[in-house]
């Protein structure tokens, strides 16, 4: 007769409730330095965040068609003449903080 199979290699090794319920156990922070920690509160605001991420939400509209269509066209106009990836997002971007001078 077989003996029961050992089935501990398929438990998951993290807990899922914890990365439905906000996912911090997988959250890296950066060891700091002491460069860091001298910097003085001036120098941190002058030196500039190249390329810092930004906390973005998402929202979904509901958008005439020929909007959509212009969006889509320029999007691919601009990703052609730049020769990489402009995205309809990046233009909706651009045109808000121009309409709303951010």
């Amino acid at each position: 007769m077989k003996s029961k199979p050992e089935t501990k290699q398929f438990e998951p090794q993290k807990d899922p409730l914890a990365f439905i319920e906000g996912g911090d156990e997988n959250r890296i922070e950066p060891p700091k330095t002491t460069q860091q920690t001298e910097l003085s509160l001036k120098d941190k605001i002058s030196k500039k965040t190249v390329g810092a991420k930004v906390f973005r939400e998402q929202k979904v509209f509901r958008l005439p068609i020929d909007l959509i269509n212009v969006l889509k066209r320029e999007a691919y106009e601009r990703s052609v003449e730049k020769g990489s990836r402009v995205t309809e997002t990046e233009l909706l971007e651009q045109a808000l903080k121009k309409y709303f001078k951010i």
